[in-house]
């Protein structure tokens, strides 16, 4: 990473090297003379400096000229290596350098036979081995695209999205569509089983009344006046009073599914619908 917090940091020249700089060094993007690393170029490069931008045209080359594919004489592995802010995040004036996929400041490497995984240090199970890759490494990187983005695989790979560079626990991502339908399919087994419920609190209710209204034939006379059933009618007040707010949730769950829950969640036009307006994924 560059890191870079001054405005001018010329750390990496001597005391004497900045004594003779010029007061206006590089203001209005004039010539600009600050610490640059010299670069460990091999035979068969070809390297187009400026500053501390650079474009070298050679051979897969992730490090020394020992390294990649390259390095080990395979054919088939020409690159492009765009380089910006070689040493960072404190070049060095008097350092010989190689490529430094974890410390240049900011890259976009291409080669036609590389271990791109390898390169970036990236983690993950689908790595790419001795095939074309192309490699972008900065601070920040930002993609815009005024007609929208695209990204594409074989149909034999996918896309990993790694925060951090950690693969512990990647999982799966959620397809939308079919998850609205999965929570309506819920939906709909939760509404019929309220139904159930419902039912059964009226069953329940009409048989509370019965028991609570139940009366006895009073003794000794037979036929005399009948009475109700001390034991019962509190029962049945109390049971009458619970199935009725139980009746009353369940209204209340039902209403609430099946408006609420549902518009807020699996309606398109709800700021809260589960799936993206935009973004998609199969």
């Amino acid at each position: 990473m560059s890191n870079t917090i001054d405005a001018v940091d010329y750390n990496g020249f001597t005391p004497a090297q900045i004594e003779a700089l010029p007061d206006d060094n590089g203001v209005f993007c004039s010539a600009m003379q600050e610490p640059l690393p010299n670069y460990i170029n091999a035979t068969g490069e070809r390297v187009t400096q400026h500053g501390n931008s650079w474009i070298v045209l050679g051979r897969d080359r992730p490090a020394s000229r020992a390294s990649g594919y390259g390095g080990q004489g395979h054919t088939q592995a020409s690159s492009i290596d765009i380089v910006v802010g070689r040493g960072a995040p404190v070049p060095d004036h008097d350092a010989n350098v190689d490529p430094s996929f974890s410390n240049d400041a900011a890259r976009i490497y291409i080669s036609q036979k590389t271990d791109i995984d390898d390169n970036f240090a990236l983690r993950g199970a689908n790595r790419s081995v001795a095939k074309s890759g192309i490699g972008i490494k900065a601070d920040a990187i930002r993609i815009i695209g005024r007609q929208g983005i695209k990204l594409t695989t074989s149909t034999r790979s996918g896309i990993e999205i790694m925060a951090g560079n950690d693969d512990e626990g990647l999982q799966p991502m959620i397809r939308g569509n079919n998850m609205v339908e999965a929570l309506a399919g819920l939906e709909q087994k939760v509404n019929e089983l309220s139904s159930l419920v419902l039912n059964f609190l009226k069953d329940q209710s009409s048989y509370n009344n019965t028991i609570a209204s139940h009366t006895h034939v009073s003794v000794p006379v037979v036929g005399g006046p009948t009475t109700p059933s001390i034991e019962c009618v509190p029962a049945g007040i109390n049971a009458a009073i619970s199935t009725a707010e139980a009746m009353v949730d369940n209204f209340k769950g039902r209403i609430n599914m099946n408006i609420t829950w549902h518009n807020r969640y699996l309606n398109p036009a709800s700021s809260k619908y589960i799936c993206s307006q935009y973004n998609k994924v199969n």
